[in-house]
């Protein structure tokens, strides 16, 4: 097919053209034949020359892809047809017979890019990152001379007003300046001249500004361990998430091992250059996209060292009258300081735990004239706690003995019981009770006699004691530090024989 030019006119002239069709690519350039340039493209049983003329003052120009005319008024009339098929000017894009229609989805927005900056990086789509402020640029539709304006929104539809008539909407220029960590979508769409709206096209960015947070961490500052203890923190990150890859604790400059739970968001580090006393603890995290807490640093003082320490008994004398007696303690620890200490008369057992004092008085040995023990347990702030240390004393006991001569005892009917006592040293005092009541006043009476007794279980105790030191009243040490008591049950005894009560017992043979 050959494209020939004469003034007012064009002809075709038409080779084996059954199967062919304008193609896209072609070009017309309608004028006078003051200038003109051909393309020829041949194929095996075809030839295709493309012409250009400028006539009235336009111009058309041609490309392998688009066409687009600019055709004067001497041609306004002009129809391109053969026998086999006609070309209409109103396709070329010129304005040559009447208005021309714009479909409205050559006004979609094909492409849509983010960039840190207007020449910075691109923005990888549906991907955690730390921009809040990035560019959003597109390219204009492909009839981008019927396009007024561009309508954008964030996170909502675009309206049908023009926003701007740029291709970008820069985020660090708007108000806000920024976007909210989270999801954030923006959305735009091409409106052309005549107020028709393009396909509106959305971009999907992750924002993630705001580094992890501990919420908890453990020991907290200023702690006291026995034990180089792991250390746990739970984490919180609500975007990307935390990086354990990029978690470190430090402990004296030293890094611990690390484990983290995802699920319950918990980060557990143990080992370290732990030390003993003050230790310096640094903990630091990230999350996915490298948003980085300021390092969380606080001190833990280490203790596993017990307190040593001494007790004496009543100033190291070697006997005693008295069961009560003064306890010297002098104790130290060298990081934590003292906190409590225990007590027994029992190497094994019977502690019992008091606040740290130098001076404990009216400390009660047990009751038993001989070589009496104490034992003593230093426990520092730490928890920690020493070996025992003891001290001796022999028990000298001045006062009387007390013995029940008469009274029940096991079963007995009786609900006014009687009892008789004595002391072996004579000329004593005594003081009894039954139950739960309270020690009677001193007196001379050697019997005692309750009425009305209920039945069940009843004890009964007595203690003697002698004046010795000329002191008026009855000291502490004059009086018999161990009381003799009795037990007894008002009531019938039971039967020996008892019937058991139930269905019969049935006996059988496997035979």
């Amino acid at each position: 097919m050959t494209f020939n030019s004469a003034p007012g006119t064009i002809s075709l002239a038409m080779g084996r053209l059954a199967q062919w069709c304008l193609a896209p690519g072609l070009a017309l350039v309608l004028g006078a034949p003051a200038t003109a340039e051909a393309a020829v493209s041949k194929g095996t049983d075809k030839q295709l020359e493309a012409g250009a003329t400028n006539q009235g003052g336009g111009t058309t120009s041609a490309s392998q892809f688009r066409q687009q005319g600019s055709v004067g008024e001497p041609t306004a009339g002009v129809r391109i047809a053969s026998a086999r098929f006609r070309i209409f000017p109103g396709f070329l894009g010129a304005s040559l017979s009447g208005a021309s229609t714009t479909l409205v989805s050559q006004i979609d927005i094909i492409a849509l890019d983010a960039k840190t900056e207007p020449l910075g990086l691109a923005i990888t789509p549906k991907t955690w990152q730390a921009d809040h402020d990035p560019i959003f640029l597109w390219e204009p539709p492909p009839t981008g001379a019927e396009v007024a304006g561009y309508s954008y929104a964030l996170d909502s539809a675009p309206d049908a007003v023009v926003d701007t008539t740029s291709t970008s909407f820069d985020v660090a220029t708007a108000s806000p300046n920024q976007l909210a960590d989270g999801v954030r979508t923006f959305t735009v769409q091409a409106i052309n001249t005549a107020g028709n709206a393009g396909k509106p096209l959305s971009l999907e960015l992750w924002v993630d500004t705001t580094p992890p947070q501990i919420v908890t961490y453990t020991p907290s500052p200023a702690a006291l361990v026995n034990a180089a203890a792991a250390v746990r923190a739970t984490l919180s990150d609500a975007a990307s998430g935390v990086n354990q890859t990029t978690a470190s604790l430090l402990v004296n400059g030293s890094a611990a091992a690390l484990s983290y739970d995802a699920a319950t968001g918990v980060l557990t580090a143990t080992g370290g250059a732990w030390k003993e006393g003050a230790n310096s603890l640094e903990l630091r995290v990230a999350d996915a996209v490298g948003n980085a807490q300021t390092p969380l640093v606080w001190s833990v003082t280490l203790d596993t060292k017990p307190p040593t320490g001494t007790v004496t008994i009543n100033a190291g004398a070697a006997m005693t009258t008295s069961v009560h007696v003064t306890l010297g303690l002098n104790a130290s620890d060298a990081t934590s300081g003292l906190s409590s200490m225990l007590i027994s008369n029992d190497l094994l057992t019977g502690y019992v735990q008091e606040p740290y004092t130098a001076i404990r008085k009216l400390w009660k040995l047990t009751p038993i004239r001989g070589l009496r023990d104490v034992y003593v347990k230093f426990v520092d702030a730490a928890g920690n706690t020493s070996g025992p240390v003891s001290d001796a004393i022999d028990l000298v006991l001045l006062s009387p003995e007390t013995v029940i001569i008469s009274g029940p005892a096991g079963f007995t009917q009786n609900q006014t019981p009687t009892f008789t006592f004595r002391c072996p040293e004579g000329d004593c005092l005594f003081a009894r009770a039954f139950d739960n009541d309270e020690w009677s006043e001193w007196g001379p009476s050697t019997s005692a006699t309750k009425a009305g007794l209920v039945f069940g279980n009843h004890y009964f105790r007595v203690k003697a004691a002698k004046d010795l030191n000329g002191t008026a009243g009855i000291q502490p040490d004059e009086e018999d530090p161990s009381p003799a008591e009795r037990t007894w049950i008002v009531g019938v005894e039971p039967s020996i024989l008892t019937v058991p009560k139930g269905p019969h017992i049935k006996m059988w043979r496997l035979e």
